[in-house]
């Protein structure tokens, strides 16, 4: 008899431990975008060097108002033609309504007289732009 007290008090203890880790409920996996842009021959280090001063800024403001969780830059090591991509961007965004938000997401938006002369600049040296959303798996550290 002794026992099925201690069996339910030990239940009861054991209980809020259960209910929290059946609250959290799983967190959504947001959205990966990988930006690449095409840039005109030769001008691949302007660019770099435009996009760490118009878009770098831009992307660690979204970063710290948790609009994405991450991102990160690549560019070739060598560039073997003309038609190769110059540099790519990917994005993981909070949400779908992240992505939608950010005016950049959308390839056509120009805001006119609104840009400064290195947003213009910038604009000018890309020949092409591919926003991928894509889905990633990781193994490994």
């Amino acid at each position: 008899m002794n026992r099925i007290p201690l069996f339910f008090i030990g239940a009861l203890l054991l209980l809020p431990a259960f209910s929290s880790v059946a609250q959290e409920a799983p967190k959504a996996p947001g959205i990966v975008v990988e930006r690449t842009f095409w840039v005109k021959p030769g001008k691949e280090r302007q660019f770099a060097t435009l996009f760490d001063r118009t878009q770098l800024p831009r992307l660690k403001s979204l970063l710290g108002e948790r609009q994405i969780v991450f991102f990160s830059t690549a560019t070739p090591l060598l560039h073997t033609s003309n038609d190769q991509w110059a540099f790519r961007v990917k994005i993981k965004w909070s949400s779908w309504d992240a992505y939608a938000k950010d005016a950049s997401a959308h390839v056509d938006s120009k805001a006119g007289s609104t840009q400064s002369y290195e947003q213009v600049l910038f604009g000018d040296l890309v020949t092409d732009r591919k926003d991928m959303v894509i889905q990633e798996e990781s193994y490994g550290s």
